[in-house]
């Protein structure tokens, strides 16, 4: 164990946790602005700069909503909606109802002007997928529990580009308890007339998002960034006060170890995570950009540690820095595994910008008592975004835990003389993504001068690494971060550093992954030869960025 991690101190961790569990934290409220003048206070005891950023962002925040099984023998039942669905007003919407399982979309459902009924909780791009098909609202029967959560595929605030796609039709989620009668009664193919009721708050309003600056001793331009979010449903013990509480004492270990810093550490507690989709970190991408895109060498988000029975890390890494992620899991965490691709989740606002990311996100192993019953493969809880996410749910010695490993993880990041990026692995991603589509494609889609590109960048980057050792670190780091800086926009994003993709689910070269929807469009149709336009500028793309890529590693 490094000696920062022994430093961690649990009392003030559960001090911090109690502290912050006093409020319900909804994104611009008086809750989260208490607990950001709670952090304040913090920080500024330590002699930690604070600056707290003040801006208006689009938040949506939820009120009460209802169902009505109507006819002979109703009943109204109680449920909760999602934020960014639509209000109601007392009348409701009424119509008949058509059951449609678990499945993510309308298939051969007749769905347009009835409300569909669903199995297994909600997700942005099911909600969006039965509203573009007509339903004119949509109910929501978990397994488990209902849980809370936002319903629109935009991430951060809406654009004149992106505001069409703001849901216009309400949506209610009941439990399982709550919903068996329902899905029953369709099941015995029954016509069944429902009124849904739901409100939502949604507007821009003010809202405060606080940030420490800790300084290395010596001038560097060099930062990392280490966030998580501040607003949480309700208490929000686990998700996220737990998070919130552990950037404060990592931001109080690094202070305390300022001297040995070879680059700055700036903690960002962000709001509108879930009230605001994730609009606190995508303001602050945007308005921190320049400075993100020159200095920043990493970004660690730390999300719902300290869960009790949360014994696993699920290590998620961009390429560039995924072997070291890898290494430290298993130096500090003594657990062997292999991070997964960065999943677009937990403010993973900065892809665009190239700033290479990484989590350590510890979740619950399979079979766990607490598992969730809709998604257990997630590893999170079944009180995750529900009113039961209060302090008896955490382990105290589980989150000293968790933040012995973020301690000594982040003191690596900020004291190394080179930043732990490896080039060699980006080109074996690229590599390796591309073959797939080649031989997806099956000669339909000629993916050679990516290809190519992918070749060259890989001998540049290993030629590289060969040279790294005799680099003074500023010199070396320039270079990496260069590269990651091009290459993350093309490997993460589609729309590149100047916008932010849909909150959806993450692939590599997302633009040149639309080739499974040509080959099943067929070649010669008109939506065919729209998306193979799309796919050769998306090949354009992906060429140019490994090109450019190579002449940075090389030195020409």
């Amino acid at each position: 164990m490094p000696p920062i991690a022994k430093e961690v101190n649990a009392d003030l961790l559960w001090k911090h946790m109690e502290a912050l569990c006093q409020w319900e934290r909804y994104t611009g409220t008086e809750g989260e602005n208490a607990a950001v003048a709670y952090i304040e206070r913090q920080m500024t005891a330590l002699g930690i700069p604070v600056t707290v950023h003040e801006f208006d962002a689009y938040i949506s925040i939820p009120g009460p909503a209802s169902l009505d099984i109507l006819g002979e023998g109703g009943q109204r039942i109680p449920g909760i909606t999602a934020v960014f669905g639509a209000s109601t007003g007392e009348a409701g919407v009424t119509g008949d109802a058509v059951h449609v399982g678990e499945a993510e979309g309308p298939g051969e459902a007749s769905i347009a002007g009835r409300i569909v009924v669903a199995e297994r909780m909600m997700s942005p791009a099911r909600f969006f997928a039965f509203e573009r098909a007509g339903a004119i609202a949509q109910v929501y029967v978990n397994l488990g529990v209902a849980h809370e959560g936002p319903i629109s595929t935009i991430w951060g605030s809406p654009t004149p580009e992106t505001a069409d796609r703001l849901p216009c039709t309400p949506l209610v989620t009941l439990s399982r308890e709550q919903g068996q009668g329902l899905i029953g009664h369709l099941k015995a193919k029954r016509e069944t007339k429902l009124r849904v009721r739901a409100q939502t708050d949604t507007r821009w309003r003010p809202t405060r998002m606080p940030v420490a600056d800790i300084a290395p001793p010596k001038e560097s331009e060099e930062f990392a960034l280490l966030g998580g979010h501040l607003d949480s449903w309700q208490i929000g013990a686990n998700d996220n006060a737990a998070g919130d509480t552990t950037l404060m004492e990592l931001a109080r270990l690094i202070h305390g170890r300022r001297k040995e810093l070879k680059r700055g550490l700036r903690v960002i507690w962000f709001n509108g995570h879930s009230h605001g989709r994730f609009s606190g970190s995508a303001w602050y991408a945007d308005h921190m950009f320049e400075e993100l895109r020159a200095r920043c060498v990493g970004y660690l988000n730390i999300d719902q540690p300290g869960a009790r029975q949360a014994t696993l890390y699920r290590p998620f890494a961009s390429a560039d820095i995924s072997a070291w992620v890898q290494d430290v899991v298993k130096r500090l965490g003594g657990q062997k595994t292999t991070p997964t691709p960065p999943l677009r989740m937990a403010d993973q606002s900065f892809w665009g910008v190239g700033v290479p990311s990484f989590s350590f996100l510890p979740v619950l192993p399979e079979g766990a008592p607490d598992l969730q019953k809709d998604h257990p493969h997630s590893g999170f809880p079944e009180y995750w975004h529900n009113p039961a996410d209060t302090l008896d749910k955490m382990d105290k010695k589980l989150l000293t835990e968790h933040c012995r490993l973020y301690a000594g993880a982040l003191h690596e990041l900020c004291t190394l003389k080179v930043a732990p990026l490896d080039p060699r692995t980006v080109a074996g991603v690229a590599e390796a993504e591309l073959a797939a589509l080649k031989k997806k494609a099956a000669g339909a889609f000629d993916l050679k001068p990516a290809e190519a590109a992918a070749r060259e960048f890989k001998g540049a980057a290993q030629g590289l690494m060969k040279r790294l050792g005799k680099m003074k670190g500023p010199e070396a780091n320039r270079i990496l971060l260069r590269i990651s800086h091009t290459l993350n926009p093309v490997l993460y994003t589609q729309q590149g550093p100047y916008d932010q993709d849909p909150a959806s689910p993450a692939v590599r070269f997302p633009g040149l992954q639309r080739l499974g929807r040509y080959l099943a469009a067929g070649t010669s149709s008109h939506e065919g030869r729209l998306l193979y336009t799309r796919l050769v500028r998306e090949r354009n793309r992906a060429a140019a960025a490994l090109l450019q890529a190579a002449e940075i590693a090389s030195g020409t």
